[in-house]
C-alpha cells in the first residue's frame, strides 16, 4: 500500500517553494508514494499541480486553518505530513500531535529573514522536538536552521531544489523570435533577472548598475521576469535612473524559460537566497550567471566555473562584473558549457530518491503477509 504524504503550504501562487512541491508530488515514484497537497490559503493565480489539492477557504490569520490540518489528515488517511514555509510548519507543529503521524519540516528561505523572520526562528526553535525530520535545500538553510533554531545538525536533511529540464531545454525555443517577442535589437545585449520583485531580490542594485553600463554603451538592455510589492517602486527608479527605454518589464511568466532564451547573460543580485533555483534553470538554458555571494548560491555558482559570484554585492560590483562577462567570449562560453553540465544534476532524480528514503524511514512498508 503507497505512504499517503500530505504537503501542506501557506499557498500555491508562483514562487520557489510552491514549484518545490509541484516538483517533487508529480515526479513518480512507481507507487510507493501518494501526494496530495493542503494550501492554508488561496491565492489569485495558483500554479496547476497534478495531483489532488485542498485548499482552505479562511483568512490567511484565522486560527481555523490550523484546526483544519488534522480534519485532513483523518479524511484523507495521511501517513506522513511535509510542511513547507513559515505558516504551515508553525501550524503543522502545533497541531500534528492530533494528526498521529510524523511531520517533516522542509526549509526554504523563511529562517533567512528578518521581521516576521524573528518569530519563525523563535517558535520553530519552541517546537523543533516535534518534527520527526528536517529537510533543507542546501548547505546554508541547513547550518542555518542549526544556528538559529537550535536543530540538530544531525536531523537535518540537505536535499536540493530540482527542475524540468524538458522545459528549461533551449532546443525547443527560438532565440531570435524571444528576442524579437521583446522588442530586443540583433545587437542589443540582454540582461536577465527572473524572481519576486521583492527588495531581498536587490533589483534595485541593478537597475544602478544598469544606469551606468548604459551610459557607456546603449546596446544594454535590462529584462525583468516577474512580479511583485515592489513593482511599483521599481517602476518609478527606472523612470528615475533615465531607463524608461533599455528597461523591459514582462510581467508575471508562466514559462519563463520563453523568456529567457533571448537573453545573453543573468544577474541574481539577491540579499539573502536559501538555493537560488533561477540559477539551475538559466545554466540549463545555456545563459551565463552573475550572483551574489550569500546563502545557497555559492553553492551552485562556482566562481569562475559555472558562473560569476560577486566580490562585492553593490551597482558598482554588478557593473564590473557584466562588464567582464560581455567582453570576454572565452570565460562566456566556459561558463555555458560548466553551467549547463551543473543544471543536469538537478533533473530530480536522486533529490526524489533522498525524499523518498525518508518517507520509507518514517513510514517503513509493512511486512508481507505469509502463508
Amino acid at each position: 500500500m503507497a505512504i499517503r504524504v500530505l504537503h501542506v503550504i501557506d499557498h500555491i501562487g508562483y514562487g520557489g517553494a510552491p514549484f518545490v512541491v509541484k516538483n517533487i508530488v508529480e515526479t513518480a515514484s512507481d507507487g510507493v508514494v501518494e501526494h496530495a497537497v493542503l494550501a492554508l490559503r488561496a491565492n489569485r493565480r495558483p500554479i496547476p499541480i497534478d495531483a489532488p489539492v485542498i485548499t482552505l477557504p479562511y483568512h490567511k490569520f484565522s486560527p481555523r486553518i490550523f484546526s483544519a490540518i488534522p480534519v485532513v489528515c483523518r479524511e484523507h488517511q495521511i501517513d506522513i505530513i511535509h510542511a513547507h514555509l513559515q505558516r504551515a510548519i508553525i501550524g503543522t507543529l502545533l497541531v500534528g500531535h492530533r494528526c498521529g503521524v510524523p511531520v517533516i519540516v522542509h526549509g526554504h528561505g523563511p529562517i533567512f529573514r528578518e521581521g516576521y523572520g524573528r518569530v519563525y526562528r523563535m517558535m520553530l526553535c519552541r517546537l523543533r522536538r516535534r518534527a520527526s525530520r528536517v529537510i533543507a535545500n542546501s548547505d546554508a538553510t541547513r547550518l542555518e536552521m542549526h544556528r538559529a533554531a537550535g536543530i540538530p545538525l544531525e536531523h537535518i536533511d540537505v536535499v536540493g531544489n530540482f527542475i524540468d529540464l524538458a522545459r528549461f531545454d533551449p532546443s525547443v525555443y527560438d532565440r531570435g523570435r524571444a528576442r524579437s517577442d521583446l522588442g530586443l535589437k540583433p545587437d542589443d545585449i540582454a540582461i536577465g533577472f527572473a524572481g519576486r520583485f521583492d527588495a531581498c531580490k536587490g533589483i534595485d542594485l541593478l537597475l544602478h548598475a544598469a544606469a551606468r553600463l548604459c551610459d557607456e554603451d546603449r546596446r544594454y538592455r535590462l529584462v525583468l521576469v516577474g512580479y511583485g510589492k515592489d513593482e511599483g517602486a521599481l517602476r518609478r527608479l527606472v523612470v528615475a535612473l533615465g531607463l524608461r527605454d533599455r528597461v523591459i518589464f514582462t510581467g508575471l511568466r508562466e514559462n519563463p524559460a520563453e523568456v529567457m532564451a533571448g537573453f545573453d547573460m543573468a544577474v541574481i543580485p539577491s540579499r539573502r537566497e536559501a538555493f537560488g533555483i533561477v540559477a539551475v534553470e538559466f545554466m540549463a538554458m545555456r545563459v551565463p550567471v552573475i550572483a551574489s555571494a550569500v546563502g545557497g548560491l555559492p553553492e551552485l555558482v562556482h566562481h569562475d566555473q559555472t558562473g560569476l559570484l560577486l566580490g562585492e554585492l553593490s551597482a558598482e560590483g554588478i557593473f564590473r562584473a557584466v562588464r567582464e562577462l560581455a567582453g570576454d567570449h572565452d570565460l562566456k562560453d566556459r561558463l555555458i558549457r560548466n553551467g549547463a553540465e551543473l543544471a543536469r544534476e538537478f533533473d530530480g532524480r536522486k533529490q526524489m530518491e533522498a525524499i523518498n528514503r525518508i518517507y520509507l524511514k518514517l513510514c517503513p512498508p509493512a511486512p508481507s503477509a505469509t502463508h
